[in-house]
């Protein structure tokens, strides 16, 4: 495929993942649902399911509410629904790990009110990056391997483990790439281009998604200068479910060079060590990655690396895009505002979002407001 046609296909499914992962089990294959970045998707793989994100839809709740309150955030809510009402039965079953309070209780309510035949379970330490949570985080990480072969009914071999981390680490050398052009060579591919092709990952076979990438890092003209002159800014939070975003901030004159989003540059952040043993070296990825709010690691650590990602594009803002309720993100975000207004003088833009009330225009507005006034317009 041209680069083009790999790039529509993939903002396609970004749009709507869901009839792909539909047709998934339909192709033989077994998708079984992960929430979070912590998930070690190597072991999912090995044991020969598809691991896919869920992340949510821009619909009308209907079943969730009995279950979830109205504060808890959409991207659950709007997963319980889809799951009550029956539309992810073509799923094996879902992982859940713990990191904020609502997805505890939603991995809780799944359990008990949909017939899935797969139920995972993940605890992280809370303190991660700790000396005293790695053994901890290695001997979790051991027990969520044997579940699972438990749940096949065979054991997850070290060398089909071994096989699954090296295909892991190239796609996060490849999507290292893909990011690192968008500063490199801005000519090449754009932030929003860039964004969908690393989302698409998320519904296909990891090994697919490999040749994806390949063929479209091989098919860029990194030589290429672009005439536009885009405002560069970098998105920060939790997760973005749609490409609504980033789709408005190009329509807006700006673009977006990095981010640092559990759905973006932190899921691929760190690699597994393949010299080491398979389960250590998974529990080591995880514990020394950099961190999202919801574990209680130094706020000072996670507000250097930001900074660090901000010198590094040259993005001239920052948007915080967070999904409403998400206390772990909102807490940080007074102090690590204030410390890149003071430190860098890079101002930014708290922007909340509900997939179940989503309104673009209101989106628009603000960004085109934020926008304007970095370039001066």
């Amino acid at each position: 495929m041209d680069v083009q046609s790999i790039v529509d296909e993939c903002m396609e499914l970004w749009r709507d993942p869901y009839p792909h992962m539909a047709r998934l089990r339909d192709e033989g294959e077994k998708p079984l649902a992960v929430f979070c970045s912590y998930t070690p998707e190597e072991i999912i793989h090995a044991a020969g399911f598809t691991p896919v994100r869920l992340m949510g839809a821009v619909r009308t709740i209907t079943d969730a509410d009995a279950h979830l309150q109205a504060y808890c955030c959409s991207l659950a809510r709007t997963d319980l629904d889809m799951a009550l009402a029956g539309e992810l039965d073509f799923l094996e079953g879902a992982v859940f790990v713990q990191t904020c309070d609502t997805m505890m209780r939603l991995s809780d309510i799944w359990r008990r009110n949909t017939d899935f035949p797969f139920h995972g379970d993940l605890v992280l330490p809370i303190r991660m990056g700790e000396d005293t949570s790695l053994p901890f985080l290695v001997e979790e990480v051991h027990r969520f391997r044997q579940y699972v072969e438990e749940y096949v009914g065979e054991a997850i071999w070290d060398d089909a483990l071994e096989e699954s981390i090296h295909i892991y680490n190239r796609n996060r050398r490849l999507a290292d790439r893909l990011y690192k052009l968008r500063t490199a060579s801005p000519g090449a591919i754009d932030g929003l281009s860039a964004t969908a092709c690393l989302a698409a990952g998320f519904w296909m076979r990891r090994e697919k998604h490999n040749e994806l990438l390949h063929e479209l890092l091989e098919g860029l003209d990194t030589g290429k200068i672009s005439d536009e002159r885009r405002t560069p800014l970098l998105v920060t939070g939790s997760i973005c479910t749609t490409p609504d975003l980033v789709e408005l901030v190009q329509e807006l004159g700006a673009d977006v060079v990095d981010d640092d989003l559990c759905s973006g540059h932190r899921y691929f952040d760190n690699y597994v060590d393949e010299a080491d043993t398979p389960e250590e070296a998974l529990a080591r990825r995880m514990w020394g990655r950099t961190n999202c709010p919801a574990k209680q690691q130094s706020i000072e650590d996670r507000i250097e690396h930001l900074m660090r990602q901000v010198q590094d594009s040259g993005a001239s803002g920052v948007i915080f895009y967070l999904q409403s309720f998400c206390e772990p993100h909102l807490f940080d975000v007074p102090y690590v505002r204030k410390r890149l207004q003071e430190e860098l003088e890079v101002p930014s833009l708290v922007l909340e979002g509900e997939l179940q009330s989503f309104s673009r225009g209101q989106l628009r507005t603000r960004l085109q407001a934020f926008i304007e006034t970095i370039s001066g317009i």
